[in-house]
Order: structure tokens, then sequence, then C-alpha cells
């Protein structure tokens, strides 16, 4: 693991501190080269938001097709039940042949 620290401290040392420029400009070039750093890796940030998303997404349509099985379960199984048919009634509550609920028939 310190190799590996080591490394990288070496390769950010040989990016930002060249030979050619005099020391008196290495705090310059840190912050030019921090910043560009910096937002070259911003880009990273709404890929690592994508897959987050991605994987919600893919676990919210796994649970919901779940879901979405046991609802047609259901209306399967209510399909194959026979139904009893039911007069329409009005909005008034009378049946359309003119009687009402409350009314007997001869």
């Amino acid at each position: 693991m310190a190799g590996f620290l080591e490394l990288i401290a070496w390769i950010y040392y040989s990016m930002t501190e060249p030979s050619w420029v005099p020391s008196q400009f290495y705090p310059f070039l840190h912050g030019i080269s921090g910043f560009f750093m910096t937002l070259g890796s911003l880009f990273i940030v709404p890929i690592i938001f994508l897959v987050i998303y991605d994987i919600t997404l893919y676990v919210f349509r796994l649970t919901g097709s779940a879901c979405q099985t046991f609802t047609n379960a259901l209306r399967a199984r209510e399909a194959t039940q026979p139904q009893q048919s039911k007069p329409p009634i009005n909005g008034n509550g009378s049946i359309p042949n003119g009687h009402t609920p409350s009314e007997k028939t001869q």
C-alpha cells in the first residue's frame, strides 16, 4: 500500500514540479494543476450519480414487477370465479326499467 501511495506522490510531483520552472513559481503551478485536476475529476461525479440512479431504478423495477405479478395473479383468480350479474343503476338510484329499488314489482 505504501508503494502505491509513493507512486501516486511521485506522479503528482512530476506533473506539478517540472525542472525547467524556477522554484518561486511552484505554488502557482500547484494551484493551476490542482484546479485542472479537480475540474477533470468533476466529470466522474455525474457518472457516479447515473450508476446509482441505474441501480435504484433496477431495484425499483424488480420489486415493481413482483408486485405486478401478484396483482396479475389476483386478477386471474377473479376472472376464473363466476361473477354475479347486477342490474345497472342510474345516478339517481333507479334501475333503467323505471322502478326504484324500494318499489315492489307486481
